[in-house]
């Protein structure tokens, strides 16, 4: 029987489809053929996910997808929606500096930046960024064009809860390194990171939405050996053009 050869987990996604495609609400013995498992397995399957708002129930004995896996979904699709935003203005900006340009979103429940969209430098010594990776925001100038920009409790709690270099284990920057920093990226109106140790330089600007919350931060991320200090005006320019084109499109007003 299929249910043998499926694990739990496995039974529950196919019960979240099933529902996710279905037009309205399905009752028990109805979700039991779909997914060709026994009624009783789909009943106990349904409980943490009506628990967590993930499905609800309809009329009777019928269950529905609920609010919760809407509002995900929801979430999930603004990202997409960014995502699609962004794409021709990060290959406008790597076709004039043919580097790898990136678009990340703030998460603030977990105080990282989340990579949704990369272009990727043709060029075969290059520092990799991978689409839906998460960056922190002590290390590394797209972190740091965020962090730079949120209210002090916000950074003060970020900067707490940093964690040590993912590539040398060296321990984060403390507080009194850090404010300096950001207070500069905030007058600039960007961030400019560079580390000769993991041969990694970076310009990053903050994206803005309609009404005047971060959205996350775009910039241009190359080895170090590419990017000369004469280098980094010109750079941080286009990338500032970049962000604010974004930020346009997104409605928000300087």
């Amino acid at each position: 029987m299929k249910e043998a050869r499926q694990g739990s987990g496995a039974r529950t996604i196919a019960l979240l489809k099933i529902l996710a495609e279905h037009s309205g609400a399905l009752t028990l013995s109805e979700l039991a053929e779909g997914a060709d498992v026994p009624a009783s397995s789909v009943h106990r399957l349904l409980q943490p996910l009506l628990r967590e708002g993930m499905v609800e129930r309809g009329e009777g004995q019928s269950y529905q997808i609920g609010r919760e896996f809407l509002r995900l979904a929801g979430l999930a699709l603004k990202q997409v929606e960014l995502g699609t935003l962004a794409r021709p203005i990060l290959r406008e900006l790597w076709e004039v500096c043919g580097e790898t340009c990136a678009f990340c979103v703030y998460k603030p429940r977990v105080r990282k930046a989340h990579v949704v969209e990369v272009v990727e430098t043709a060029n075969p010594l290059q520092f990799v960024l991978e689409p839906f990776a998460e960056l922190s925001l002590t290390w590394g100038s797209l972190g740091r064009a965020i962090l730079a920009f949120l209210p002090e409790a916000e950074i003060a709690a970020a900067v707490a809860a940093a964690q040590p270099s993912p590539f040398t284990g060296a321990p984060p920057p403390g507080r009194a390194e850090l404010l300096p920093v950001l207070a500069e990226t905030r007058r600039q109106g960007y961030a400019y990171y560079r580390s000769e140790s993991l041969d990694v330089a970076g310009v990053a600007a903050p994206v803005w939405r309609a009404d005047g919350t971060l959205v996350g931060s775009l910039g241009v991320t190359q080895p170090a050996t590419r990017l000369s200090a004469d280098d980094v005006p010109l750079l941080a320019e286009r990338v500032r053009t970049a962000s604010e084109r974004l930020s346009d499109s997104l409605g928000y007003q300087r």
